[in-house]
């Protein structure tokens, strides 16, 4: 069997059923052999970055691996902000990249480059990948295919780059070798820690006896695929809970226990509640300095246990000087699984009463949570974005890429039971949304639209992907809040270079761009949107239909988000601030 069949093949018997491509000279035998395979499609795309997110969309929605393949040099450096994204966000890829032939790399030499378009992709990309390896032999595939996927997907998963010269992709491999690979399958030998029985009795009886206890919900819930059981340990203990932005849609916005997300761009009366717990769980959230705002006051009265994969996550806060309390390494599937088996779990819970601990958090919640004040003109974004979500049903997809879409979708849209909200979540580049949504796209399938809530920003960081988009035809919906600049960097410009927006706004460099007209160039169907009602409207006569389209809202450049935490306040003082004296009035314990 040629060397790149065996990949096709193997890429097939593992479950991938699309690859991320882009044609180029060191790649070309490997795009060949995935076309004919016939149980795998290859998706050509326009810019390599672009490859890279449509798979780290691709896998977020599937729960499984992406795949690209690209050829080599600038082929190969263009996918790193796109590995960047999954390496942060721990979300398993495999980045199969052509290079020059055997005997024309310059490793021996002592010189820059020998080969064409030679470039060593594999020390470039060893800091934000998992495994990194250019094959040394053609028969070397044969091990290093299998192991890089296993270690993508063991653990905290991660991206992964297996490099291939030109001239081993086309050797023919034994074939008794090759199917001794193929009944092989994968081997999981990067196990992570156990969690053991006796710990988790020790943590939950601690949890039983707090009087103001929350549980935070982090995105390896959602790499462990536990949503489910996640959401029903805190139904059964009568336990609020928190959610970072990953694990939004993992129950409904009406559920009481389901306070939604919580940190710097959050919502003022979930931070508030967060400040006063007394005792907090952190289950797969690595509580980064978005969720905790400034460390030494975040949650000053409260023991803090965490559960998370990585052990790293966990021993940082000694470093930072926060102490914890009792911390679990391994997967969170394991905890909720031992939770099932503990011995008299109920009895320990019964009679610990959460009725005034949940009186507090529903009135700090009315009191604090509410779309902000809107006076300017054209489309009002905190309304639109409530709007939106009334229209998306049930286990739909909702990509949202980075600037002030991200926070507005986040925070402000009704999640419903099932629904997947996907992003960069740590990464963040501009330009991630309409690629991801391609990914997801070919998850979801033709009968299920996807949503992408984008801004002028970020779209035009990958606008050639309208082209991929339009070829394919896929049902992936548009909104583009297009506010004439960089609302997020005028925002920080506002706080710290007193509203000078260099290259931030129309006025100080950035070109005004009608996206409806670049969408209708690449045959999508587009509607330009400048009132809510307007909005409505279009929403209740085509959110439904199984086409790409573009809608363009048209945003006051005015526009600030809020709320949000300004550097250096804790969680409870975001702004626009509001008197110390009902801060204080809020809190149960001393205000910072």
């Amino acid at each position: 069997m040629k060397l790149t069949d065996f990949i096709a093949q193997y890429l097939v018997n593992v479950g991938i059923r699309h690859a991320f491509v882009l044609q180029g000279g060191a790649a070309l035998h490997l795009i060949d052999s995935i076309e004919k395979n016939k149980d795998i499609e290859s998706i050509p795309m326009q810019h390599e970055q672009a490859c890279a997110m449509a798979a780290d969309g691709y896998a977020s929605v599937r729960g499984s691996i992406g795949c690209t393949i690209v050829t080599s040099g600038p082929g190969a450096t263009n996918l790193l902000t796109g590995m960047a994204c999954s390496y942060f966000d721990s979300i398993a890829t495999i980045h199969i990249c052509g290079n020059v032939a055997s005997f024309r790399q310059s490793d021996h030499l002592g010189v820059r480059q020998y080969g064409f378009q030679e470039t060593d992709i594999v020390s470039i990309a060893k800091p934000i990948c998992k495994y990194v390896v250019r094959i040394s032999s053609p028969e070397s595939i044969i091990n290093e295919l299998p192991k890089a996927i296993s270690i993508a997907l063991s653990g905290r998963k991660g991206p992964v780059l297996v490099d291939i010269p030109d001239d081993f992709q086309r050797v023919e491999l034994d074939n008794q070798v090759v199917e001794s690979a193929f009944a092989a399958g994968l081997n999981f030998n990067h196990i992570y820690r156990k969690i053991k029985l006796e710990d988790v009795k020790k943590l939950v009886t601690k949890l039983s006896k707090a009087c103001r206890p929350i549980v935070i919900l982090g995105a390896g819930v959602d790499s462990a695929n536990k949503r489910v059981e996640a959401v029903a340990f805190c139904r059964r203990f009568n336990l609020p809970f928190l959610t970072t932005w990953p694990l939004k849609g993992c129950s409904d916005h009406n559920e009481a226990l389901n306070l939604g997300s919580f940190g710097t761009h959050s919502l003022r009366g979930n931070n508030i509640v967060l400040q006063n717990a007394s005792y907090i769980l952190s289950v797969g959230c690595r509580l980064d300095s978005r969720a905790t705002a400034k460390l030494d006051s975040f949650a000053r009265e409260a023991h803090i246990s965490m559960i998370d994969i990585d052990g790293g996550e966990i021993e940082k806060f000694a470093i930072l000087g926060l102490e914890l309390d009792i911390c679990l390494q391994g997967n969170c599937k394991d905890f909720f699984a031992l939770v099932d088996v503990l011995p008299v779990i109920d009895i320990v819970f019964k009679g610990r009463s959460r009725d005034d601990w949940l009186k507090y958090i529903r009135k700090v919640r009315n009191q604090f949570n509410y779309l902000p004040i809107y006076e300017l003109d054209m489309v009002n974004p905190y309304l639109a974005v409530e709007l939106i979500s009334q229209y998306i049903h049930e286990n739909a997809v909702i990509v949202a890429d980075t600037g002030t879409c991200l926070p507005l979708s986040l925070v402000y849209m009704q999640e419903k039971l099932g629904q997947r909200y996907v992003s960069s979540y740590n990464n963040t580049p501009m330009g991630y949304g309409l690629p991801a949504a391609i990914g997801a796209s070919l998850v979801n399938g033709s009968d299920s639209p996807v949503l992408l809530m984008t801004g002028d920003g970020g779209l035009q960081m990958n606008i050639q992907e309208l082209a991929t988009l339009a070829k394919l035809n896929l049902p992936v919906t548009i909104i583009v809040f297009n506010n004439d600049g960089h609302c997020m960097i005028k925002q920080t410009q506002d706080d710290w270079l007193q509203s000078k927006y260099c290259a931030s706004s129309v006025e100080l460099g950035l070109p005004h761009i009608n996206f409806t007209n670049v969408a209708t160039a690449y045959g999508i169907t587009a509607h330009r949107v400048e009132s809510n009602e307007q909005l409505n409207r279009l929403m209740e006569r085509e959110y439904n239909e199984a086409t790409p389209r573009l809608i363009e809202l048209m945003i006051n450049s005015g526009f600030r988000y809020e709320p949000i935490i300004k550097y250096g306040n804790p969680l409870e003082n975001m702004n626009p601030l509001i008197s110390s004296d009902m801060v204080q009035e809020a809190m149960l314990i001393t205000a910072y």
